[in-house]
């Protein structure tokens, strides 16, 4: 579901500025650069309890999370909510990912999020989860005119499915895919609203790669000139996909 990383060297930074590492932290061995570093402890986050069962992501483990009897601590069952896949040229302590935050949907709904922004929704009747929410990065190209980059990538141990439109594929925009917002303003989308039948072909993204695409976005969002904040999201759900979830850039991108 998630995209690889284009290029060796491309990777070796990505990964460096995600950790926020310096080019000290990167050290040479003979089948080539591999990144040494620590990372902070995973956050311990607060169970759910429901109906006399305890909902829990366990601590230190990659995405476990359990249902527990509350009165005899009896496990009920248990769900593996993902599963990365692991540069080999980096320390595996330093790609692992931990859950970060859970909250309460609806009385048979749990959403809980990675690390990484992905958000998952678990069916405690059903005892199965999906993913709900997709994290994108959105990053500046120009401000003027206002031109960004959209970046998904996959990082999972599968292949994921994009609706085409939906992701801004080809550089032109068919939908309303991102809200763009002056000094505090929503600005509304006027560019074209694409009525269609499900596509035939879809952006296929296999683990380890990832998709980037360059949109011009001051066309269809009238930013004005004399605008000094800028705030853009991307918010859309990844249409006639079997992989039906919503796309959202988890962190906007702010320019001034």
């Amino acid at each position: 579901m998630f995209g690889t990383h284009a290029g060796l060297a491309t990777a070796h930074a990505a990964a460096a500025e995600t950790l926020n590492m310096t080019k000290d932290d990167v050290a040479s061995a003979p089948e080539g650069p591999r990144m040494m570093a620590s990372r902070i402890a995973p956050a311990r986050v607060t169970p759910i309890d429901v109906n006399g069962i305890r909902y829990e992501a366990v601590w230190g483990a990659l995405g476990l999370f359990r249902a527990t009897e509350v009165k005899t601590g009896k496990v009920l069952w248990e769900l593996t909510l993902y599963h990365y896949r692991y540069d080999d040229r980096l320390e595996r302590d330093v790609q692992d990912v931990f859950v970060s935050a859970m909250a309460k949907e609806s009385p048979s709904t749990i959403l809980v999020t990675d690390e990484r922004a992905t958000v998952y929704r678990v069916d405690l009747e059903k005892m199965t989860s999906r993913i709900a929410r997709w994290p994108v990065g959105v990053k500046l190209v120009a401000r003027e005119p206002l031109t960004v980059e959209l970046v998904i990538a996959n990082d999972t141990d599968r292949t994921v499915k994009f609706d085409k439109p939906s992701i801004g594929f080809g550089g032109r925009l068919s939908n309303d895919l991102f809200r763009v917002q002056a000094d505090g303003v929503e600005l509304p989308y006027g560019g074209m609203m694409l009525k269609r039948a499900p596509p035939g072909d879809f952006l296929t993204l296999k683990p380890l790669s990832e998709f980037r695409v360059r949109l011009d976005l001051s066309a269809d969002y009238a930013v004005p000139a004399t605008a000094k904040k800028i705030e853009v999201r991307f918010a859309h759900a990844n249409h006639f996909s079997p992989d039906d979830f919503q796309l959202y850039s988890p962190i906007p991108l702010v320019i001034r």
